[in-house]
């Protein structure tokens, strides 16, 4: 899919596929067709999940999808920037499965600098690309504001309370990723499936590709299931891929 495509899809009314194989159609806009297919294809390839950390939830299209397909799974989506964060809110106002918290998550606690897109996909705490911007121009235009960062680790810490597994750690941040892993060095260990966004060619300046993220996770102990979306350019270049990882059984 490439992505004007996808920038299409967005603004289109949407048709979204059923965990029974029934296909529906919805108009709202929350619903994000590569969501539904990224949603299905994990439906298909792993086991039902308990507990899902949804982190850079945007304005809850994962999270709207997830609960579609795993409807008894609690859901906890971050997103730190403010206006994105209203509109999660008003979206998710009627599903009480989803629990939705206004900051980032990192290696560190505090506050970082944050671009904000004009695209807000493609809002990161990391400034964009030459390459992203000369392939999809709306997101150049950005501002830096300030945004809340917290660790995984700390946050969990604070909830006092029990997450049942199977758990599905999300991470859709941009080029952010290593960091949110950083400051989720206790946490991981509980996690049974990590799904994150791995770039081929930099979207964002200074983020780890594919080769030093797959490096980086396997050494937290997770295998590779394989891709479940994927990003390509008008001349048919993969430039991301969404990547299902599950942790490792040591016999």
């Amino acid at each position: 899919m490439n992505f004007n495509s996808i920038i299409r899809l967005f603004n289109l009314t949407k048709i979204l596929f059923n965990p029974t194989g029934g296909i529906f159609y919805l108009s709202n806009s929350l619903a994000s067709v590569s969501s539904f297919l990224i949603t299905h294809k994990l439906f298909a390839l792993s086991s039902s999940f308990s507990t899902i950390v949804d982190v850079g939830a945007n304005k809850g299209q994962f999270a709207f999808a997830a609960t579609r397909f795993f409807p008894n799974a609690r859901v906890f989506s971050f997103e730190p920037v403010p206006e994105t964060f209203t509109r999660l809110e008003k979206n998710i106002r009627k599903i009480p499965q989803i629990q939705a918290f206004q900051y980032g998550l990192g290696s560190t606690n505090g506050e970082i600098n944050f671009y904000q897109n004009a695209h807000s996909h493609a809002s990161s705490a990391l400034p964009v690309s030459d390459f992203q911007k000369n392939e999809i121009p709306i997101t150049a235009e950005t501002t830096l504001i300030k945004v809340p960062i917290k660790r995984l680790d700390d946050v969990v810490q604070e909830w006092n309370m029990s997450l049942d597994g199977p758990i599905l750690l999300k991470l859709d941040v941009q080029g952010y990723e290593k960091e949110v892993l950083k400051g989720a060095s206790e946490f991981i260990k509980r996690v049974d499936y990590l799904l994150f966004e791995a770039s081929f060619v930099s979207m964002y300046e200074g983020e780890p590709l594919f080769e030093e993220m797959h490096d980086f996770v396997r050494g937290l102990g997770f295998r590779l299931v394989g891709p479940v979306g994927s990003l390509q350019t008008d001349k048919e270049q993969i430039v991301q891929m969404d990547m299902l990882y599950k942790k490792e059984l040591i016999s």
